[in-house]
This record gives C-alpha cells, sequence and structure tokens, in this order.
C-alpha cells in the first residue's frame, strides 16, 4: 500500500488517499477539536495526525474504504488513550 495522503476539501472535511485508487472522506468537526483543546491548531495538521495514529495502529484501511464519511473523533476514540496520544503530539 502506498503511503496514505490526505487532502483538505472543506473546513472541516477531508478526503483520504489510500493508494491503488482507494480512497475515503473524512469529517474532524470543530467541537472535537475544541474539546481536545486544540482550536488553535490548523484542521489539516489534526486530522493528518490523528490519520497517522490510526495508521500505526493498524485502524486504516480497508475498514475505512466505502463506508460514507468517516468522524475522524469517533476514529481516533476507540482507544482510550487516543485522544491523549493526539493532544501529546500537537501540543
Amino acid at each position: 500500500m502506498d503511503a496514505p495522503t490526505l487532502l483538505q476539501t472543506g473546513p472541516e472535511s477531508f478526503e483520504l488517499l489510500l493508494g491503488d485508487g482507494r480512497r475515503c472522506r473524512l469529517r474532524l468537526a470543530h467541537h472535537t477539536r475544541r474539546g481536545l483543546g486544540l482550536t488553535g491548531v490548523p484542521p489539516l495538521q489534526v486530522a493528518t495526525e490523528a490519520v497517522r495514529i490510526l495508521d500505526e495502529r493498524g485502524q486504516l484501511g480497508d475498514d475505512l474504504q466505502g463506508s460514507g464519511e468517516v468522524d475522524l473523533g469517533a476514529a481516533i476514540g476507540q482507544d482510550p488513550a487516543g485522544f491523549e496520544e493526539l493532544r501529546m503530539r500537537l501540543s
């Protein structure tokens, strides 16, 4: 698999290119960034780091493809330490 590429398509929306023509839509709501204390961090930077964490944990790939729009906050929050790791990496 090629390295995933993230493109911002709107203020809270992104398209993740997974390689081999595979892609999925992602959303990162403002209230998620605010709840993490990351309102001063650009949405693309937060989303990119969230995607890296998901990729490192093997949660990125076929399970996201074709699932409509994925909420990055919900995806990263599936692991109890996910939000804390994201906050730590971006502080």
